[in-house]
């Protein structure tokens, strides 16, 4: 049997005793060689600007920006850019979700017609659980539209219309398929629940309480201090603006936005059982699993596959314009945030990330 000797090299080493030691750095070296990487990386995958950013507790440990958040007024990239995170929003609309079961207003194993009667008769027996693990079988209504129906405002009838227009992918918890309507749908649940829209819930519930000031809805018609434009390249690689995403198009599907500071403390809440409770927590990040015994390695709004051996939280992010990455390593009271301003990269740069400061070495068999 072979086994993995992780060897973390940027945050609480455990000694033979099992004591946390105190943060380190990886050495200068690995940093460079991981600068010059992101760099290569960059220029070869035509992406303006970029961030990678380490946290422990809320404490940034390292950040590095690369480029241009705005590449028409040479703004370069800084440790207060504000970028679209995608469907790491997912995590956010979980954890509101979380916190009414904790509250007694919402069941997971409620019937999503009991809080919205109008849903489609199809539809019916698709509880909130399943919104949120993807195992609710409603099809996924940007792959039915494409990403251009995140360009255009639509109203909710409109998306659950697009959505309807194709058969339900299997029966309610009887399988797996990643689903963007879910948790349009579980945004759509949270807002009856409190009477208010979606970006009032989650700065009233999350974002005020843990001071994630640059956090909330990426309206593209809002005034956002520091916000990067985001591209994508044309036929040819040429680069090009981007068409901004409504947020009427996505909820918590993906529309939001944020920057490292603020993922730094949402990921420090996290570890504290009087934000949200323990739980909850280890609702949100336990594998579904189908009746068919199947792992599904997800759980609700976050991967939970480990990465070389060690637990991991995590989640990407691509949105118009944008990709991002979000990695939690709770065993060693670790973030790892990267942050890019291009959509549809086909390159990869994360595992290089996550090993400049997550060293695995192979044992002896």
């Amino acid at each position: 049997m072979r086994l993995f000797k992780m060897v973390f090299l940027l945050v609480l080493g455990v000694g033979a005793t099992g004591a946390a030691a105190q943060p380190t750095l990886p050495p200068q070296e690995k940093l460079e060689a991981l600068d010059t990487r992101m760099q290569e990386f960059l220029a070869t995958h035509n992406i303006p600007g970029g961030l990678v950013a380490v946290a422990s507790r809320g404490k940034i440990l390292h950040l590095k920006s690369y480029g241009m958040a705005n590449v028409e007024l040479a703004v370069p990239v800084s440790e207060k850019t504000v970028f679209e995170i995608g469907s790491i929003s997912k995590q956010f609309v979980s954890a509101a979700a979380m916190l009414l079961v904790e509250e007694g207003k919402l069941k997971l194993d409620d019937s999503i017609h009991t809080i919205l009667p109008y849903l489609p008769s199809e539809w019916i027996g698709v509880t909130m659980g399943q919104l949120l693990n993807h195992t609710s079988g409603i099809p996924d209504y940007e792959e039915i539209r494409s990403y251009d129906a995140y360009r255009f405002r639509m109203t909710p009838e409109e998306i659950i219309k697009i959505a309807q227009s194709r058969p339900v992918d299997f029966a309610p918890g009887q399988g797996w398929y990643y689903s963007n309507t879910g948790y349009y749908l579980a945004s759509m649940v949270l807002e009856r629940i409190e009477g208010k829209p979606l970006g009032r819930v989650l700065q009233d519930r999350i974002f005020g309480p843990l001071g994630m000031i640059h956090t909330r809805l990426a309206d593209p018609e809002a005034i956002i201090p520091g916000r990067a434009a985001g591209y994508w390249v044309n036929k040819v690689n040429v680069l090009i603006n981007r068409n901004p995403t409504e947020t009427s198009s996505t909820l918590g599907a993906g529309g939001l936005l944020s920057n490292a500071g603020d993922l730094a403390k949402w990921d420090a809440a996290l570890y504290r059982d009087d934000f949200l409770s323990a739980a909850s927590k280890a609702a949100m990040w336990s594998p579904t699993i189908l009746p068919s015994g199947e792992n599904t390695g997800y759980g609700f709004g976050w991967s939970v596959t480990p990465y070389k051996g060690l637990a991991s939280q995590h989640h990407s992010g691509q949105v118009a314009g944008f990709t991002a990455f979000f990695d939690r390593f709770p065993d060693q009271e670790v973030a790892i945030i990267v942050f890019l301003n291009r959509y549809l990269i086909r390159g990869r740069i994360k595992g290089a990330v996550l090993d400049t400061f997550l060293t695995g070495a192979s044992a002896d068999d």
